[in-house]
């Protein structure tokens, strides 16, 4: 069976990652989208809208990624304060009942 156990702390380190992330993803964005643009002069006609349509749908949703990734890294970290606090709460539930069947705590 695979370990399964939340590491409490982990889920913030890897929020970090991400955040790290962000601004290098954004900055790969921009440069992809200023090399798309200097290279899409030399597309006419039919085949010049057809690639700036897919390339514009495309930037939409791309350019929603750093928000997101911002949005899960905070929720990563929420797991962390949660799961402590969980923790700590049946710790110390523990203790209460140890205590009272005057066993080790």
């Amino acid at each position: 069976m695979a370990d399964t156990e939340l590491e409490i702390g982990a889920q913030t380190r890897a929020a970090g990652v991400l955040i790290d992330a962000i601004d290098p993803i954004r900055t790969a964005l921009q440069d992809l989208a200023t090399s798309l643009e200097c290279a899409a002069g030399g597309f006419k006609g039919a085949s010049a809208g057809g690639l700036a349509t897919a390339v514009q749908a495309w930037f939409e949703v791309a350019t929603e990624l750093p928000a997101i990734l911002d949005l899960y890294a905070t929720k990563l970290v929420e797991v962390d304060s949660t799961e402590g606090r969980t923790d700590l709460q049946q710790r110390e539930e523990y203790g209460r009942i140890a205590t009272r069947l005057d066993g080790p705590q």
